[in-house]
């Protein structure tokens, strides 16, 4: 079972290499390393073994580790303010910089 890295893996052949050679008594007898995760996971999925996972930004490498990654969002533009939004706007612009004007001259006042 040699699988390159430079290839993406095809989930469904390595489940089945994986599973042909698998069976429901301890697999390991000290020849072949088989983490204690994949083991009770081969165990607990059966068939399901190294299918291909259902979110995304997930993989599974060839024992049957799952590896998560982060889910880049989907990129959208933002769209224009509705008339009544502007307007909120402005008059919270015209707030801010009514109380920045009257804390400068209140500092220079003091």
């Amino acid at each position: 079972m040699t699988y390159s890295a430079s290839a993406s893996p095809d989930f469904s052949s390595i489940a089945q290499d994986l599973t042909a050679s698998w069976s429901p008594k301890p697999v390991s007898g000290g020849s072949a390393l088989i983490p204690a995760e994949a083991n009770s996971r081969m165990r607990r999925e059966g068939d399901r073994f190294l299918a291909s996972p259902t979110l995304k930004g997930a993989t599974v490498d060839q024992e049957g580790l799952t590896n998560n990654y982060a889910v880049e969002p989907e990129m959208y533009y933002a769209a224009f303010p509705a008339p009544e939004q502007a307007r909120r706007y402005a008059l919270q612009g015209l707030g801010a910089f009514a109380l920045v004007v009257t804390l400068v001259l209140t500092s220079a006042v003091i």
